[in-house]
């Protein structure tokens, strides 16, 4: 009976995986587009751009084109809001396989003593399904950043409110400037009173405007905290490069 019983459960159990995967879609793909360029500028020579849309797919694909006001608030998150400054044509497009379609863009906005930050978004609208097919499409939606020069590029930086407690690193990095960088990447290295690596990791950031900041938390492993003397903070972006430094002490690595 319990032999029996092994074979009948043994038995369902095939039965429902092999019923889950009946109804699996036969495959999921994206629709695949490209757009060039990746980043758009306007300043006091060019008010206005183009923007080439190529659709890779083995299908016709139809986009729909958004603008948004992109601002950062006081922990560097993103913030979209439907905006006019920023003038396309056409909002919507239609482009067959293998085929590149224009978008005219401009603004009619005037430089500031701050970079003005927008972003453009391509999405895709999703064509009538077909009950035959099991096929699944990943809708795309592409953000393409629109940056208005300031009337005078300052680029600063700072690394601020670095701090070590119960084992976790906090800093907070600044854009002192009144134009956008990028983070390439946050490296933090701990070091030991000699001089020898504690400790080592990277991480990404982003986009920071002008006059935003972003938060960063790190945790060090009890083991490695307590044989640091002292970390290092390297902030590696497109404009510049910011390191800062500060010592360890052993209370600060423990609850």
């Amino acid at each position: 009976n319990v032999q029996r019983g092994f074979h009948r459960l043994t038995l369902l159990t095939f039965s429902c995986f092999f019923i889950f995967f009946l109804l699996l879609p036969e495959k999921v793909f994206p629709v695949n587009f490209t757009v060039n360029p990746v980043r758009i500028f306007f300043d006091g020579r060019n008010r206005t751009n183009i923007l080439t849309i190529k659709n890779e797919d083995e299908e016709s694909v139809t986009l729909q084109l958004r603008a948004y006001a992109w601002k950062q608030d006081e922990k560097g998150e993103n913030i979209y809001s439907p905006t006019k400054d920023i003038i396309f044509f056409p909002k919507i497009v239609t482009i067959k396989k293998g085929e590149e379609k224009i978008i005219r863009l401009g603004t009619n906005l005037s430089r500031d003593e701050h970079e003005q930050t927008y972003r453009l978004y391509i999405e895709e609208i999703p064509g009538p399904g077909t009950t035959e097919s099991t096929a699944v499409r990943i809708i795309m939606k592409v953000g393409v950043p629109i940056f208005i020069s300031p009337l005078k590029v300052d680029a600063q930086g700072s690394i601020e409110k670095k701090e070590v407690q119960k084992g976790k690193l906090y800093f907070e990095v600044k854009n002192n400037g009144n134009i956008h960088f990028i983070i390439r990447a946050v490296n933090v290295k701990g070091n030991d009173a000699s001089g020898k690596e504690a400790f080592k990791t990277a991480i990404g950031g982003g986009y920071l405007h002008g006059g935003s900041s972003k938060g960063f938390t790190v945790e060090i492993p009890t083991e490695n905290c307590l044989k640091m003397n002292n970390l290092e903070i390297n902030i590696d972006t497109d404009r510049l490069s910011l390191i800062e430094k500060l010592n360890v002490l052993k209370e600060m690595c423990t609850l």
